[in-house]
């Protein structure tokens, strides 16, 4: 079993939004849900504009698995964190316990982003089914392509290659010098991330989410 992550290299994030089209397109996921989520912070001061993608953590210690009645919140093979929608009863625990607001309930009854139209382009590899409505949901680390030794959606598309993903069992050299460099967003938390960030004119462990 490994522990997927991604490194999120924020000094070479564009804002491009690919990430983000890339994650709707592979996913399916219902308008106005956002698994992966593009914030901005303006640095007047420095006269900077940080752009950098946010989702689900992916905790070793995750918060929202404890609270959850139904046990429906579990760990993958790889480490991510998911949902069993099945089980899932939409109390909203996951959300109250999530320090960073990232589970995310769908409330208009549509079970993809195209309803029953197809996309242009299919997902090279569509997850095993729709998001069912009202039940929790967030990024899965393209679980299904993990399976399938691929990187996850957002990884692959960003074409400022400022996500890595990186085991971190094992990581390669070039990840343990980026590891080194990236912090964990609300550090004092203690839920042990391991989506990382990497930026030289703002402290991520300050950065708030929600």
């Amino acid at each position: 079993m490994s522990r997927m992550g991604i490194i999120v290299n924020v000094d070479e994030c564009i804002g491009c939004h690919a990430c983000f089209i890339a994650c709707k397109q592979e996913n399916q996921v219902s308008p106005n849900i956002q698994w992966n989520r593009i914030r901005k912070v303006e640095n007047r001061e420095k006269n900077i504009i940080n752009y950098f993608r946010a989702s689900c953590q992916h905790c070793e210690d995750p918060a929202c698995l404890k609270v959850c009645p139904m046990k429906a919140v579990y760990k993958g093979p790889h480490g991510e964190i998911l949902i069993d929608q099945d089980k899932c009863i939409a109390c909203k625990a996951c959300l109250a316990a999530c320090p960073y607001g990232m589970p995310m309930f769908n409330d208009q009854k549509l079970t993809s982003y195209f309803g029953e139209k197809q996309p242009l382009f299919s997902p090279s590899n569509p997850p095993t089914k729709n998001a069912q409505p009202g039940k929790a949901e967030h990024c899965t680390l393209c679980s299904h392509r993990l399976a399938k030794g691929k990187e996850p959606a957002c990884v692959e598309i960003c074409p400022a290659k400022a996500l890595t993903l990186v085991d971190f069992d094992a990581p390669t050299e070039k990840q343990k010098a980026l590891l080194a460099k990236a912090v964990s967003l609300k550090a004092g938390v203690n839920t042990k991330p391991k989506v990382r960030y990497i930026c030289s004119n703002m402290d991520f462990r300050e950065v708030a989410l929600k």
